[in-house]
């Protein structure tokens, strides 16, 4: 959303003149600053998402870590991707224009980060691709954030595969000051950042209200692509074809606006309108585009939450939520010439879309004695979606992919036909069984889940479009043990299985360049996990933590390249790997390491094309596209009036598989063809080297009203990159050094 000009300038306006504050906690909740609290303390937090229960964090049955705004605050982590890319067992990688999350060794594809996002436990994730905005969300207004690493279906459903994010909110009466805001002064690359809150309470009505503004050119640079356009075929250093260069796009604009009413301890009403526009990076069948495009979304979410007690011993809950999402995709696929003209004036296409679901949960615990508890309850979403306000292409996507006559703009029919008028259904029943302290120092969790998605649809290229009928069915169990040897030491042994139901966009679309979908043949991934973990709280000042896992992940979904992105089920992985972390603090400093190495130990393709060829070669027992080690660091430090802080992230060593290297054959992915003696070697190296990006942030109070923080992303301008996968002659470049300067007020 493109902000007025007047509408910017009373945003500044209103920051410099009104008293502000910085969202800390009220003094009631939190009597003491962070930095003075023993991690020991900080281990006390009780968290909710790993079983729905109030419990610590040391004895909670999941691999879990809590985070204050301040935490968060100190390493100027402003979105969620943030604090993910710092944590072991997850890593920054991309795919198409997006910042994913890689977990535990497995690459993470454009259309779902297999992340469960929860805010104040009502599930976020979009209603179209599953995804939970990772990398856009802002967490400002967030008091708590919960993150589990490992499977959460058992409690969750579908999505909650690879990890959980809970953002526990703000409330008005957290506020310490009336208003909240923050203000970028500067910004490498065209970046500024806004931010605003407020709230009050009044008697059992507590409202809050928060907007943050976020726009950037992004990370343009000059790159390679995926199309046929050469720029010599016969470079001097060769003697081979070189492909031709280009500007990656990459301006990104985001808003977030955010409200809350609670009334008394039982109701909470929550509205989000999240809107972006993005540009498509290499593009979307990876020729940069040679125009500018407009991809525009926006999302608008409503829910209402109920929970009270019916007796001393039994709780309820009900949420209902509904989001409503919508698309305004101007998008370039060809540039002018295209396939030695066989586009002469490139290709567009126009979708102008929507799509809405109602999700609903009702939830009963009982309270057995002390600690133990059962809890039991059902969920239910409904994805409804009637149709395009407007679809249209130059040409025929269909069946020639040629021109339309006189290669004008030509109605297209439904952009997911299959489902078009006919509900996609999920309904789920969970129980999970609290021991407490049956077991005396042993605290069992035992859970499961099952769900149902169904779904009637229509063959849409079948001569007379009959209709057919679609479900998947799934049950999520998982164990949790948890023992107490002492205050100081708690080893915990977890084994869970997870899925994750195809989406909306992975069964139905149809008519289109931007989905080719497989809702006959596409089948549910699936998730087990078995994990020991040691939590050891050292002493006062110091906690280390152990991790050991082994990872099932069948038929993960991804766009076929050798199928022109048909949504495919594309490869099954088994990892095992450690996971170690050493969090300390003393007086006014902070600081913390951490270390993921995983191990591949079985691979096996399932997506070929129709002459049998896989989508890529096999690596049994070798790890690709992720590296074996990632470590992150840092350190902070609060004085009188400042603070200082920096971190880094170590990124290891990254393979390709044998079909992405030398020469290709004559061919690219998505039909593209090349000289014979053209090399992917030639255009970018045979494996990744090893890279370490530093941070840091600098805060300094002028007075007891303003202050002033700089912070600095990539210090060193350290030019690495992430993995393109395929045989492709580009890959990824990280964001080079970014510098921003924010300004603060406090009354």
């Amino acid at each position: 959303m493109n902000l007025p000009c007047h509408f910017r300038f009373n945003l500044i306006a209103s920051a410099l003149l009104a008293v502000l504050s910085t969202p800390t906690l009220a003094e009631d909740d939190y009597d003491e600053d962070l930095s003075d609290i023993s991690l020991s303390a900080l281990l006390t937090i009780e968290v909710t998402s790993a079983s729905k229960i109030a419990t610590p964090i040391a004895k909670a049955p999941a691999v879990i870590t809590a985070y204050t705004q301040q935490n968060m605050e100190e390493y100027g982590f402003t979105v969620i991707n943030d604090l993910l890319y710092s944590l072991p067992g997850f890593g920054p990688s991309q795919d198409y224009d997006r910042p994913t999350v890689a977990t535990r060794g497995n690459f993470d594809s454009w259309s779902n980060n297999h992340i469960l996002h929860l805010v104040d436990g009502v599930p976020m994730n979009d209603n179209l691709y599953g995804s939970a905005y990772t990398w856009f969300t802002p967490i400002f207004t967030t008091k708590t954030m919960e993150v589990i690493r490992g499977p959460g279906s058992a409690l969750y459903g579908s999505n909650a595969t690879n990890g959980v994010v809970q953002m526990n909110t703000f409330n008005g009466a957290d506020l310490d000051k009336p208003i909240y805001a923050k203000v970028s002064l500067y910004g490498s690359e065209g970046t500024s950042r806004y931010e605003f809150m407020t709230g009050t309470t009044s008697g059992d009505y507590d409202f809050i209200i928060a907007y943050s503004q976020h726009e950037t050119d992004g990370n343009e640079y000059t790159s390679y692509d995926g199309s046929n356009r050469m720029a010599t075929l016969e470079d001097p250093a060769t003697g081979r074809p070189r492909s031709q260069q280009f500007v990656k796009k990459d301006k990104r604009e985001d808003s977030y606006l955010w409200t809350k009413l609670s009334i008394g301890e039982n109701w909470q009403i929550q509205y989000h309108r999240q809107q972006w526009d993005f540009g498509t990076g290499h593009g979307w069948v990876f020729w940069i585009p040679d125009f500018d495009e407009s991809m525009n979304e926006s999302r608008d979410i409503l829910s209402v939450k109920y929970n009270s007690n019916i007796n001393e011993n039994l709780s309820q809950e009900y949420v209902v939520r509904y989001q409503n999402h919508d698309i305004s995709w101007n998008q370039r696929y060809y540039p002018t010439g295209a396939f030695a003209d066989f586009y002469p004036s490139g290709m567009w296409e126009f979708l102008d879309t929507k799509a809405s679901d109602v999700f609903v949960r009702a939830q009963l615990t009982w309270l057995l004695d002390e600690r133990a508890t059962l809890l039991a309850g059902f969920e239910g979403d409904r994805f409804s979606y009637d149709g395009d306000n407007e679809h249209y292409s130059n040409i025929d996507v269909d069946f020639t992919f040629a021109p339309y006559p006189g290669d004008i703009n030509t109605p297209l029919g439904p952009w997911l036909d299959y489902i078009a008028d006919e509900p996609v259904l999920n309904t789920a029943f969970y129980a999970q069984l609290t021991t407490g302290d049956w077991l005396k120092d042993v605290e069992t969790t035992v859970g499961v889940r099952w769900d149902k998605l169904s779904v009637d649809y229509k063959e849409v290229y079948t001569a007379g479009q009959p209709k057919a009928e679609k479900s998947w069915s799934k049950v999520s169990p998982r164990v949790a043990v948890v023992w107490s040897i002492d205050d100081n030491m708690v080893l915990k042994s977890l084994w869970g299985k997870a899925f994750r139901a195809p989406t909306p966009t992975e069964m139905g679309g149809a008519h289109t360049f931007s989905l080719a979908s497989n809702i006959g043949e596409l089948e549910p991934e699936l998730i087990t996990t078995i994990e020991f973990v040691l939590d050891w709280t050292l002493d006062q000042n110091h906690v280390f933590r152990a991790n050991y896992f082994d990872t099932k992940f069948e038929n993960q979904i991804g766009y076929s390249t050798v199928n022109f992105n048909l949504s495919s089920n594309i490869y099954s992985t088994q990892n095992a790997g450690l996971e170690l972390e050493l969090i300390g603090n003393y007086g006014t400093w902070n600081w913390f390491t951490n270390l993921s190495w995983v191990k591949r130990n079985d691979e096996t393709i399932l997506a070929f094309d129709t002459a049998g060829t896989p989508e890529f070669t096999q690596h049994a027992d070798d790890m690709k596209w992720e590296p074996e080690l990632k470590i992150n660091a840092g350190i902070s430090y609060h004085g009188e009036g400042f603070s200082l802080s920096s971190n880094l992230h170590y990124h290891g060593e990254v393979q390709r598989r044998d079909n992405e290297k030398g020469n290709p054959g004559g061919w690219l992915p998505l039909g593209v063809d090349v000289p014979a003696n053209y090399n992917l070697d030639d255009h970018r190296p045979t494996s990744i080297d090893s890279w370490i990006s530093l941070n840091a942030k600098a805060s300094f109070d002028i007075n007891e009203q303003l202050s002033l923080t700089i912070e600095g992303k990539n210090l060193t301008d350290k030019r690495a990159s992430l993995v393109k996968t395929g045989p492709f002659p580009f890959d990824y470049q990280i964001p080079g050094r970014h510098m921003m300067v924010y300004l603060s007020l406090k009354l």
